[in-house]
This record gives structure tokens, C-alpha cells and sequence, in this order.
């Protein structure tokens, strides 16, 4: 018997945050793809990118089952608090990734990445 891979995700809200993170992250692929292709964005900037977005559709979609699952109801009610719960989840990540992102920008020596990693690496 084949694998049943949707099926068998859904079962759980772990399985739910990895389907969503699967979509996600190819609809993330896709887009950089694109930049990429048309010079507006390098690849490394793109792989960065795509990972940010695959862990926050992820999570977006794993807590939006999870408050659908608490309040329950009828499929309106339920999809609107999936919704609701999956933009205040995604809303909430990128406000968190872009503190940490300026954070560590402001630390960072002015000779790039490359300078915050040995700093990082020399702290430990």
C-alpha cells in the first residue's frame, strides 16, 4: 500500500506544521527563483531566504491548526480562526526574525557576514 503522505501528516500538528512548511517553502523557492533569474536577488540571498520562509509557514500553519482544533465549530468559524492563527503566528515570526536581524546587524563588524561568524566563533 503507497504512502499517503497528506493523510498521514494531517494526523498530527507536528505532520500539519511539516505540510505547511513543504508549501511554503516551494512557494518560497519559486518566488526566489524568479529573483534570481532576473538578477534582483543572488543565490545565497535566496537560499536564506527560503529557509526564513519555509520555518515560518511551518509554524504559521502548525499553530493555526492547533487554535482551529481549540475553538472548534463549524467549518466557517474554523477556517476563519485557521486564518486568523496563521497570520498572527506568520506576523509574529517575522517580527521576531527582523528584531534579531537588526540586532545583529547593528553588532556586526563592517566587514560583512563574515566578520559576525568569527566574531560569534570567537566568543565560544
Amino acid at each position: 500500500m503507497p504512502l499517503q503522505l497528506a493523510a498521514y501528516l494531517a494526523k498530527s500538528v507536528p505532520g500539519v506544521g511539516v505540510l505547511g512548511a513543504v508549501v511554503g517553502g516551494a512557494a518560497a523557492l519559486a518566488k526566489n527563483a524568479h529573483l534570481v533569474r532576473e538578477g534582483r536577488m543572488d543565490a545565497r540571498g535566496a537560499a536564506i531566504d527560503t529557509a526564513k520562509e519555509t520555518a515560518g509557514a511551518g509554524l504559521a500553519t502548525a499553530l493555526s491548526a492547533v487554535a482551529a482544533g481549540a475553538v472548534g465549530g463549524g467549518l466557517v468559524i474554523s477556517l476563519g480562526v485557521a486564518v486568523v492563527a496563521g497570520v498572527a503566528g506568520k506576523y509574529a515570526y517575522d517580527a521576531g526574525l527582523r528584531f534579531v536581524e537588526d540586532r545583529l546587524a547593528a553588532r556586526a563588524p563592517d566587514d560583512g557576514d563574515d566578520g559576525l561568524l568569527r566574531e560569534e566563533l570567537a566568543r565560544d
